[in-house]
């Protein structure tokens, strides 16, 4: 039995950051499940919505990051790394098929930047909380 719960160090992982995209994903569908209902049901200013989205995306890559660096249990900058790219990457493709709007590079480089920060961030977190 013990032999089953050992982990192989070293080796990059694509199935932790599969599952890790895919708890990042149904964070941020929650999460956005939930703000919405928060702006239906309160008098929360609409100029706060940037700022929720943005953190509403931070913690979604930081947690699927983190999920994916607990699986691999090694590499987490990597499988944090992987998990950002994938989430920005389907968030931005959901988006551009979702709301066909001009792309602005200025706030795609933002996003990306924020999901990079939170990717390596969630990934070093979530090897070091393997013990």
């Amino acid at each position: 039995m013990a032999v089953l719960n050992q982990k192989t160090g070293g080796s990059f992982s694509l199935w932790a950051v599969v599952w890790g995209t895919f708890t990042g994903l149904v964070i941020s569908l929650l999460g956005s499940v939930i703000i919405g209902a928060g702006y239906y049901f309160t008098g929360l200013s609409e100029s706060t919505m940037p700022w929720l989205a943005a953190g509403l995306l931070f913690i979604s890559v930081l947690t699927g990051a983190w999920t994916a660096a607990c699986r691999a249990g090694s590499m987490g900058l990597l499988h944090g790394l992987g998990v950002a790219v994938l989430l920005f990457l389907l968030s931005w493709l959901f988006t551009a098929t979702v709301i066909p709007a001009p792309v602005v590079p200025v706030s795609m480089a933002q996003k990306l930047v924020l999901t990079l920060v939170a990717g390596a961030l969630g990934g070093v977190l979530g090897v070091g909380s393997n013990g």
